[in-house]
């Protein structure tokens, strides 16, 4: 590589591609972020067809709505409000408390265990978002978006429409409400 050059993430070329029409760059975006955006929405719904259907219909309001991203904010970052609201919305039409599942845990950030992960290793990950399920919607919402998604402040504020002070405090107040549900179901001798 020459001095000065300077590397062009494959996703920004994706985003470039597909919004002059180009239905298999889209493709590669769906399949670059797929396990980010179905994680994401099933930590919003807690149901994994729910979160299949909602992610596949998400993809479908970014194809039609890229046209409109302006570039001001990331393409993830602008993707994942939608993938957001989509699954917001659902859940207000639904109108009910979603279902918790420890078989469809999205137990690690890129979606899958590698084989040579532990049994512990498995159980204590189950553990954690099933605490995380617990929590309220915001406060799920912003450990999604930051330990799973791994948007910093700026992107989770942008993909929320919440000022940055409020994500910081939203993501403090959560990890300190899951410290208290696993110190809760901590065994004591």
């Amino acid at each position: 590589m020459q001095r000065g050059t300077v590397v062009q993430d494959p996703l920004d070329v994706w985003v470039a591609r597909a919004r002059d029409g180009d239905h298999d760059a889209f493709g590669e975006i769906v399949r670059h972020t797929q396990t980010q955006v179905y994680n994401l929405a099933y930590q919003i719904l807690r149901n994994p067809q729910e979160a299949e259907d909602l992610a596949q219909v998400a993809y479908v309001r970014a194809w039609r709505a890229l046209p409109n991203f302006r570039g001001d904010s990331r393409f993830s970052t602008w993707l994942y409000r939608i993938v957001t609201n989509t699954c917001l919305n659902r859940r207000r039409q639904l109108g009910r408390s979603v279902e918790l599942g420890d078989d469809h845990l999205a137990l690690a950030a890129d979606g899958q265990l590698q084989p040579e992960s532990s049994v512990i290793e498995r159980q204590t990950r189950r553990e954690l978002w099933s605490a995380v399920g617990e929590l309220p919607e915001r406060y799920r919402t912003v450990l999604t978006l930051f330990y799973q998604a791994q948007l910093s402040y700026d992107d989770i504020a942008a993909s929320l429409t919440l000022p940055l002070g409020t994500v910081k405090a939203q993501l403090s107040r959560a990890r300190r409400a899951l410290a208290r549900l696993l110190e809760r179901d901590e065994p004591h001798e």
